[in-house]
């Protein structure tokens, strides 16, 4: 009796501490690097209580006084953890899928991973899917001759940002003019500029093309990079996409922060479901283990009476993201 609860002990401890440490990290935010990091874990500690909560309401059906109260009581604390993270998690598949009320803008951001992605597989992409404006992220001057090659000056002729020999290069391809093109202070390449759009209200679309540096170490390089990211979508008015690798999920403060400016995310606005976008399949191992895509840090978001009716991601080969295309009513 003693050997079988000790491993009911052992398996709900394993599942239960390493739950409730995600839904700590996630309310918390704490700064320190590898905290940030568990934080775009957070939907999987859904999975961990649903576990925990399944094993205790089985365990106390079998148990008597003392431990069936405690079993009750941690199980009790499992639906609350399933309750909350559950809300956490369904926004992208509760969402109703918006119909389009007319030509939609076409919009994509991919992460070349020091230029060695498939370049060709990304322009397939962006032109298959009438892609209007295009955000490259760690492009290198060989991938952008790449570009080059494979026909990127015809299809986008207007082009702004500078290809990088490391994974500062960020650069932003689009069919319309661009106009009013400044750098931020990121440390990664950065971009605020404004696409000339005619049928938008206005005439203009503000575009924030952002690389942020990924919350490695103790993370402030990545806080201070967030920070700048916020104060710039907090400076334009009207209508405004922000798109690239953020290196954060929605559960992370600083999305949630750029949420409560009104930003919002597309794929949780057009009902996409479960999106993520890295590592893409077959490009991380763990022990020779491929690892599937895992965690959404590639976003598109969008504020100023914009609206997102669809997003896509797709695979290409030689880097850990999967490109991601976003539909958006202007």
């Amino acid at each position: 009796m003693r050997l079988r609860w000790g491993i009911l002990a052992a398996l709900v401890t394993t599942l239960l501490l390493p739950a409730v440490t995600v839904t700590a990290a996630r309310v918390l935010n704490p700064t320190a690097g590898p905290w940030v990091r568990l934080v775009a874990f957070t939907p999987y500690a859904l999975l961990l209580y649903l576990g925990a909560l399944l094993v205790l309401v089985v365990a106390s059906q079998r148990v008597r006084g003392t431990w069936r109260s405690t079993t009750r009581a941690l199980a009790l604390a499992a639906l609350v953890g399933v309750a909350v993270h559950g809300w956490w998690a369904s926004a992208p598949f509760v969402a109703t899928r918006p119909v389009s009320k007319g030509a939609p803008l076409h919009v994509m951001t991919s992460n070349l991973l020091f230029g060695g992605a498939d370049c060709g597989r990304v322009l397939r992409i962006a032109l298959d899917h009438g892609v209007d404006v295009l955000v490259l992220e760690e492009v290198t001057p060989r991938a952008l001759a790449r570009l080059r090659t494979a026909g990127i000056d015809d299809a986008f002729p207007h082009q702004a940002g500078a290809p990088a020999s490391d994974t500062s290069g960020t650069m932003v391809f689009s069919s319309s003019p661009l106009t009013r093109v400044r750098r931020l202070a990121t440390g990664f390449g950065s971009y605020a500029m404004d696409v000339q759009i005619p049928r938008v209200h206005g005439g203009v679309v503000h575009l924030l093309a952002v690389h942020p540096r990924a919350p490695v170490g103790d993370a402030e390089a990545w806080a201070s990079d967030q920070r700048v990211i916020r104060r710039a979508a907090h400076r334009h008015q009207g209508p405004t996409m922000l798109l690239g690798d953020l290196n954060a999920t929605m559960d992370h403060a600083p999305m949630r922060d750029l949420v409560a400016l009104g930003y919002r995310d597309a794929a949780t606005e057009a009902g996409s479901g479960w999106q993520p976008t890295w590592p893409s399949a077959g490009e991380v191992s763990v022990l020779g283990v491929p690892l599937p895509p895992l965690v959404a840090i590639d976003h598109v978001l969008i504020t100023g009476g914009l609206r997102a009716v669809g997003t896509w991601t797709f695979r290409v080969q030689g880097t850990d993201h999967r490109a991601l295309v976003a539909a958006v009513d202007l």
